[in-house]
């Protein structure tokens, strides 16, 4: 009889959900979230059998972009006593539920992997208190899956061996984008620029429309799919540029709307001065399209090959934007080439998923 696994994490989203599917169909998997949604989250999402979720209260700070859950304590402990896995994996260390998972661990001599995808880039904190707690907290795992090259960094920089380690890349439904978006380019010599995330500010946008104001040429549009803290802020920053008729703000969009921009588009934007990932990416680089992606942000290192799929840029410097930018305002786009060197799938991370758990 295989192990039983307990993934805990903070909530289900789209893209995760197929990859605990693929890992489900090679593991005796159970997954525990510690709440259904987010305030700063709309998806949409589908049911699972193997997945359960915690009684919980949600606050989401947004000043500081968090999340915050609360459930009755030890709620999640005593829910582990019950379940008896062999094996522990756990997705952070910012909620105190992960705590309780990891000293039921330690408790009951259960292996113990930790899912991580922070980086030195994301890493917010400078407080040494923080980071001792931190260390503590991670040099307490068996084994680690990372998801990113930078990811790994940032768990060996708190002195984890590299041999503990299983490094993987951050995932969407790729066949999805691949399957429902062109193979090539038909733009008329205007080239279509493409954002999809949130409205925020660490998300670069402000910079990024100040670089297109900047532009000499002009054979260019670009749509910013999303909302978030920043939209009025920087939809008054457009119409004072005088960029109404160059930019559109289209709003939120489901997955199965999202695919009509990501189909006309020719080259996507990923500006974030601090991202972890950044799944957008993926969902790019899977439509085929050229992408300008942030030198602050885990996905770009891993999945830029810098001139041919993509361009790397510093979204803090204009001037690096604009450069940039007006590189591609030249450029033809082979979609089909960039689809086809696009290979991450959910089947291989689930593997490397369950490596890491048999390592352990």
């Amino acid at each position: 009889m295989s192990k039983k696994i307990i993934l805990i994490t903070n909530m289900p989203t789209p893209y995760r959900l197929p990859l605990w599917d693929e890992l489900k169909k090679i593991s005796n998997l159970k997954v525990v979230c510690i709440a259904q949604r987010e305030k700063n989250r709309q998806w949409d999402i589908e049911g699972r059998p193997y997945v359960e979720f915690l009684k919980s209260f949600h606050f989401y700070i947004d000043s500081r972009d968090m999340p915050l859950h609360l459930s009755l304590p030890f709620n999640l402990f005593f829910k582990l006593v019950q379940e008896k896995p062999d094996a522990v994996i756990i997705t952070g260390y910012d909620a105190v539920q992960y705590w309780e998972a990891l000293l039921y661990a330690k408790l009951f001599s259960k292996k113990k992997i930790m899912w991580s995808g922070s980086t030195l880039l994301s890493a917010r904190s400078k407080n040494s208190f923080i980071n001792r707690v931190k260390q503590f907290f991670i040099n307490s795992f068996d084994t680690y899956y990372t998801y990113g090259t930078k990811a790994s960094e940032y768990i060996e920089s708190f002195g984890v061996s590299n041999e503990n380690i299983v490094t993987g890349t951050n995932t969407v439904e790729t066949d999805f984008y691949k399957n429902n978006t062109p193979n090539s380019s038909n733009n008329d010599g205007i080239i279509s620029f493409l954002y999809v995330g949130q409205l925020l500010e660490r998300k670069g946008l402000k910079t990024t429309i100040e670089a297109f104001s900047k532009l000499k040429k002009d054979n260019w549009v670009l749509n910013i799919v999303g909302t978030g803290l920043e939209d009025e802020k920087l939809k008054k920053l457009t119409k004072e540029l005088n960029l109404e008729n160059k930019i559109n703000f289209v709003g939120y969009k489901q997955k199965n709307e999202i695919i009509k921009y990501y189909s006309e588009a020719d080259v996507f934007l990923m500006p974030s001065y601090l991202e972890v990932w950044g799944l957008v990416l993926n969902e790019a680089l899977a439509s085929g399209l050229f992408c300008l992606a942030s030198k602050y942000a885990g996905s770009t290192f891993d999945l830029i090959k810098n001139g041919q799929n993509g361009l790397i840029i510093d979204p803090l410097n204009i001037d690096d934007m604009i450069y940039n930018i007006n590189k591609t305002l030249d450029m033809s786009f082979n979609k089909q080439y960039i689809k086809d060197s696009f290979t991450v799938s959910y089947k291989n991370e689930a593997g490397k998923i369950l490596q890491a758990v048999e390592k352990a």
